[in-house]
């Protein structure tokens, strides 16, 4: 079993708990609170780096799952086997948005 992970913790200001200091973070970057199923990706790996330029907001954690499957597999000099179930979709520099990986269903049009 892995390791727990000790992410740095804040206090939110609106409702009084201390949330993950990332997560807060993200929130404020987006304008709105982040929604429960929303998972933030640290791009550079490391935890404590909370700056918004280090923090990418994934809709789910399966998202996120497949992100980092893609990347470890880059890592390691591996090729996506099915590059047509990613879509990159940019947003504006340094943004939590940019360049996602999204996993995508293609519908054949009959």
């Amino acid at each position: 079993m892995g390791k727990k992970k000790n992410y740095n913790k804040r206090k939110d200001r609106e409702t009084g708990k201390r949330v993950p200091a990332h997560r807060l973070v993200a929130s404020q970057m987006l304008g709105r609170p982040l929604l429960p199923a929303e998972v933030v990706h640290h791009r550079d790996g490391n935890i404590r780096n909370n700056v918004p330029e280090n923090l990418l907001v994934l809709p789910s954690q399966a998202a996120h799952a497949n992100l980092e499957h893609v990347l470890r597999r880059a890592r390691t000099g591996q090729h996506h086997l099915l590059p047509e179930l990613l879509v990159f979709t940019e947003g504006p520099k340094g943004s939590l948005f940019e360049a996602v990986a999204i996993k995508t269903s293609k519908k054949k049009s009959g």
